[in-house]
């Protein structure tokens, strides 16, 4: 909490060329809190986020940041101080008021710039302070801060960002479209459910289509055993199709009571927690099944070139790390075991039936090198590749 304030000055904009305005680099707080909804944005330290209703950002001595707000309109609470106080990190860079502190908020907002405009310094230094307090008392637990839904019409596409705090939730009942995440891009489709842990980024190509059904739930966490805690990595997985109805009914709980400003329950957000563990960890499953099928069929039909695991993943719509999970623990074997596997049963085959040289055979089956294939040949069946064509009847060897 930011004790020691020295002077203070607070504004409330409606023309957004006061806000477009104000220059970056200022040495001392400042704080911006929209009201609402406006078609710019706002970037700070290099990180872009959408003017929303009730968004305040919270800008540190020395930040850099950026204001395009595309509406001539805007409702918008300007606050600047200076205090030798180093922001202890309750007060996040960016936050949506809560609907149960807006009301008290917005009043102290008020009281803080009427007492600015007669410039009485300790009355408003003593509603910054309640300001300052009612943010404190907002980030001490764990909260549901943003809930939509996109629906039955076009969308903008959500540009590459990341979250300083907040964790996302993005599940797809509908459409078709692609979801960067973990550094590479993903295809979701029907039933897509994806989890986005702070500092990830993540980037959201809506489909333009009226088919489109998407639910977006963004909250905060503070280590609290009722409500458990939330997965660690970030996954892009799709939902078992027994489980759609729970993880559909719940979200669409939680955007109505978010919409209609009603708090939205801690129990919501434990349940919550609780499928995405789940999800992350789904087992025994008819798309579980589908997925290795589909894997062994992208190894079987490219084991001749250099293989990558992040490149079978990308091709099965999924994480490099889920998909190393769920295949050894539904296939009994590792990723590269089975691609090696596959490349030695191939040259067997090779070396028993055909007169190809060893140096060809190594190419063909995505060995790097005739010696690096005559080793791992070797490993797995005692034998080099010239003992077993000798064995075949032909002496070929190169």
């Amino acid at each position: 909490m930011i004790e020691h304030i020295k002077s203070v000055c607070c504004y409330r904009f409606q023309d957004t060329r006061f806000i477009n305005g104000i220059p970056p680099h200022r040495p001392h707080y400042q704080l911006f809190f929209f009201l609402k909804e406006n078609s710019g944005a706002f970037m700070h330290n290099g990180n872009w986020k959408d003017i929303l209703s009730n968004r305040l950002f919270f800008i540190s001595p020395g930040d850099d940041f950026t204001i395009r707000c595309g509406d001539e309109s805007v409702d918008c609470f300007y606050i600047a101080f200076d205090s030798p106080d180093k922001n202890p990190g309750n007060i996040h860079d960016y936050i949506i008021i809560l609907q149960e502190f807006r009301s008290e908020f917005i009043e102290v907002n008020i009281s803080l710039a009427a007492a600015c405009l007669m410039q009485k310094q300790e009355e408003a230094v003593y509603h910054l302070r309640l300001l300052l307090e009612i943010l404190d008392r907002m980030t001490m637990e764990s909260h549901i801060s943003y809930a939509t839904r996109h629906a039955e019409g076009a969308f903008l596409d959500i540009p590459r960002h990341f979250h300083e705090e907040e964790y996302q939730i993005e599940y797809f009942a509908a459409g078709l479209g692609s979801i960067f995440i973990n550094n590479r891009w993903v295809q979701y489709a029907p039933g897509f459910f994806c989890f986005i842990p702070p500092g990830i980024p993540h980037e959201i190509l809506l489909a333009q289509a009226p088919d489109l059904d998407n639910y977006s739930v963004k909250f905060r966490y503070v280590a609290d055993p009722r409500i458990g805690s939330p997965p660690r990595e970030a996954f892009a997985v799709p939902v078992a199709k027994e489980k759609q109805p729970l993880i559909l009914g719940l979200l669409k709980k939680i955007v109505g009571e978010y919409v209609m400003d009603i708090p939205v329950s801690p129990n919501s957000l434990k349940k919550l927690l609780t499928l995405s563990h789940e999800f992350q960890n789904q087992d025994g499953s008819g798309e579980i099944e589908d997925l290795i099928t589909r894997v062994r069929h992208i190894i079987n039909t490219d084991y001749s070139r250099p293989l990558r695991i992040s490149d079978i993943a990308d091709q099965a719509g999924i994480s490099p790390e889920h998909l190393s999970r769920q295949f050894r623990k539904h296939s009994g074997q590792t990723l590269a075991s089975y691609i090696n596997y596959m490349r030695l049963h191939s040259s067997l085959i090779m070396l028993q039936n055909t007169d190809m040289p060893l140096k060809q055979i190594a190419v063909e089956c995505g060995f790097k090198n005739v010696n690096y294939f005559t080793t791992q040949f070797r490993k797995r069946y005692t034998l080099t590749p010239k003992e077993v064509r000798k064995s075949s009847g032909s002496d070929e060897d190169l």
